[in-house]
């Protein structure tokens, strides 16, 4: 019986992925969704670009509401959605703030921040550092002072918020772990 036991253990633990999907890959559902271009679009980054540039990155999970959320706030970060094994998985936000942006522009420091999908065995924490605030001017994304965050996030102009941080996965016992681009935009 132990053998057997041991068998279905060591299987499981085979199967288990060892890293998400690079680059993420997106449901239909969760495509459409993003599209309707509310704000926040949050992408995490691996190998991001300098803070504002447009230059590639790999996009290794996003922000954004789950199915049963309906009309729920965007901002407060509720699912994030990876891929594993080509297939789109949805982690649940565990507390804190309604707001991750604003709080942590109007703070002028990072968060951390904790998802799950208990069923799936798989977990993230996302330990993001200040981030600093970008304006859409022309061609080009300009970096707004700290004290002008919050009045440049209400005016008519695309903003930028970037963080630099840390995205650990325990994938069913397996650990990833590595430094992204955190990039949540918000715009017209």
């Amino acid at each position: 019986m132990s053998a057997v036991l041991g068998l279905a253990c060591a299987a499981a633990q085979a199967a288990a992925p060892t890293a998400p999907d690079l680059p993420l890959r997106v449901s239909p559902w969760l495509e459409q969704a993003m599209d309707s271009k509310t704000c926040p679009l949050v992408d995490v980054l691996v190998g991001g670009a300098a803070s504002g540039a447009k230059a590639p990155a790999t996009r290794v999970a996003t922000v954004w509401l789950a199915r049963e959320d309906g009309y729920a706030d965007p901002s407060a970060w509720p699912a994030l959605y990876l891929s594993l094994g080509g297939r789109p998985l949805a982690l649940r936000r565990e507390g804190g703030p309604s707001d991750v942006e604003a709080q942590s522009l109007r703070e002028r420091r990072g968060l951390s921040l904790r998802w799950s999908a208990p069923a799936e065995r798989v977990s993230a924490r996302l330990h993001l550092q200040a981030p600093r605030l970008y304006v859409e001017t022309g061609d080009s994304w300009q970096p707004v002072p700290p004290d002008r965050a919050e009045r440049a996030r209400q005016g008519e102009d695309p903003t930028r918020t970037v963080w630099k941080g840390r995205l650990s996965l325990d994938l069913r016992g397996r650990a990833w772990e590595r430094e992204v681009e955190v990039v949540s935009t918000c715009g017209p």
